[in-house]
């Protein structure tokens, strides 16, 4: 064709366009796949996406730094409350179990980790041709240590995991309390796990007399118990009573205050070290409890009333350690938010836990068969969130927090 232009036979001239990818979500490096994970609302989450494949299991196993990050954005998931059977201690050695009330959570990954777990503790009867009373001890991290009412012996156990250690018998009276110059008293015993490995575990117990202590230990490595020395502490106003209370654990460390609150007796679990220092008199008379703020700072959290108050440990003027008052915050504003009417009758709050920057409240009524309604409170914001409503007896006091812990799955030990 004249002119050189191009014969209608020819095919046209092909279009510029953007080809389709071929990239899909298996191709993300490992960097941008935790900087998406990151962004998951809960712990619960994460194990649901990481468990998807190997893929995604592999760097949220392998990377401590990763866990940490994802720690400090999402708080350790609050699963719900044991609590021990009062049958347990009005009939000894008679059926029961621990009850545990899960917390009503709008996140659906969450309450489905819960509804496969066995918090019923069924898994225990696999353990003994009998079903016997247990009582429940200790929860931390998830894990659970009860006691056989019928031998004494101990039980970890993990609901969330479905995972159960075989059953160990307690020292013998005549290790725990060789050597003592007095009457001496044995306290509950505390469960303290080892860094990420929630299968290496130990089991803490005080021994006490009118001015000493000494510990107690069971190792998981070992499976034995092992006798530690007896130490001075200062006395008792009262020697011929149980003058400490339950113990208490926060950043590897086990606490018993006085009976009279004076002072806090204190364990370094890892170098198996004690020390006591002088509680402040605001403490005198309070409920308490010792626990984490949420960047991991060991605090108290107490009430009087309906006022709470947080300690923390720092250095005063004279660059001594002392429990120091941070801050008292009164709450009537947020218990009439969170309760109404249903604050009518309430005398005072009861702390009887603190985890991971939350501390748990139950609300105590003039009539003591008036159901507790149980509290968490954020102790960043001082915001109350209302859990549910149940008997509880400031006396005894067996309500132990669940949180959720990192699965083994995901721990690359």
């Amino acid at each position: 064709m004249a002119g050189g232009g191009s014969s209608p036979t020819d095919p046209p001239p092909a279009k510029c366009r953007n080809e389709p990818s071929n990239t899909t979500i298996h191709s993300l490096g490992e960097d941008l796949l935790l900087a998406i994970f990151l962004r998951l609302p809960s712990l619960a989450t994460l194990v649901r996406a990481a468990l998807t494949c190997r893929l995604w299991h592999r760097p949220v196993a392998s990377s401590p730094a990763f866990r940490r990050r994802f720690r400090a954005l999402h708080p350790p998931p609050f699963l719900g409350l044991f609590f021990q059977d009062a049958g347990a201690e009005l009939s000894p050695n008679t059926h029961a179990f621990p009850a545990f009330v899960p917390a009503r959570r709008c996140d659906r990954d969450l309450t489905a980790a819960v509804r496969g777990g066995d918090f019923f503790l069924t898994s225990l009867q696999d353990l003994f041709d009998e079903c016997f009373c247990w009582y429940f001890i200790d929860c931390v991290r998830g894990c659970v240590l009860l006691m056989n009412g019928d031998d004494l012996s101990f039980v970890v156990f993990n609901p969330l995991m479905r995972q159960c250690e075989d059953a160990f018998d307690p020292c013998s009276e005549e290790d725990t309390i060789d050597g003592h110059h007095g009457k001496c008293r044995r306290l509950d015993p505390r469960l303290v796990l080892s860094g990420e490995d929630p299968s290496s575990f130990r089991v803490v117990l005080l021994a006490h007399d009118e001015s000493r202590v000494r510990a107690t230990v069971f190792s998981s490595d070992t499976w034995e118990w092992s006798v530690h020395p007896w130490v001075d502490v200062p006395s008792s106003s009262d020697p011929d009573y149980l003058w400490l209370q339950g113990g208490m654990q926060s950043n590897g460390f086990l606490y018993w205050a006085y009976d009279d609150q004076k002072y806090l007796v204190s364990l370094d679990t890892s170098t198996m070290e004690f020390s006591v220092s002088e509680l402040p008199d605001c403490l005198r008379l309070c409920y308490f409890a010792v626990g984490e703020m949420n960047d991991e700072a060991t605090c108290i959290v107490y009430s009087d009333e309906f006022n709470v108050g947080v300690l923390m440990h720092a250095s005063d003027d004279d660059g001594i350690e002392r429990w120091m008052l941070d801050r008292i915050v009164p709450l009537d504003t947020e218990l009439h938010r969170v309760l109404e009417d249903e604050l009518t009758g309430a005398s005072e709050l009861n702390v009887f836990a603190v985890r991971d920057g939350y501390a748990y409240l139950a609300v105590i009524y003039d009539d003591p068969q008036t159901p507790s309604w149980y509290l968490s409170l954020c102790l960043e914001t001082m915001k109350l969130e209302r859990l549910f409503r149940r008997t509880f007896d400031p006396d005894r006091r067996d309500v132990h927090p669940c949180i959720m812990a990192w699965p083994p799955s995901l721990l690359d030990n």
